[in-house]
């Protein structure tokens, strides 16, 4: 782990941890269907488990949990290989709450920033 993902990481509270990794899947999800460990090894593989922490694998589940349950993405089961693989997808609301945030968190940025001037 870099010097900057570690302070980021050490900073950041778990609260504002869980925000990310949702609007990560939401973002992912845009792009496409994935199953929940094809999700998780993606994050590693993108350097995101370093940052995020080893309560990551765990907290990818319940966030596809509350993600589902707030009906932002949809699962789908299905049977590969004799195990249950769980799908996942967005669903308009998740696409609507993805950009309605996005846009929120840009301008939140843009004010922040002005404070390292």
């Amino acid at each position: 782990m870099d010097k900057t993902s570690h302070f980021a990481s050490q900073f950041m509270p778990m609260e504002a941890k869980r925000v990310i990794i949702k609007l990560r899947i939401l973002g992912r999800l845009k792009a496409g269907k994935i199953y929940s460990y094809a999700l998780i090894k993606e994050f590693e593989k993108s350097g995101f488990a370093e940052f995020y922490g080893p309560t990551l694998k765990n907290d990818t589940y319940n966030a596809l949990h509350t993600l589902e349950k707030a009906k932002y993405i949809r699962l789908q089961t299905k049977v590969e290989g004799g195990k249950v693989k769980k799908y996942y997808t967005i669903t308009q609301s998740g696409i609507a709450a993805l950009k309605s945030v996005g846009k929120m968190m840009i301008s939140t940025v843009k004010q922040a920033s002005k404070l390292f001037e």
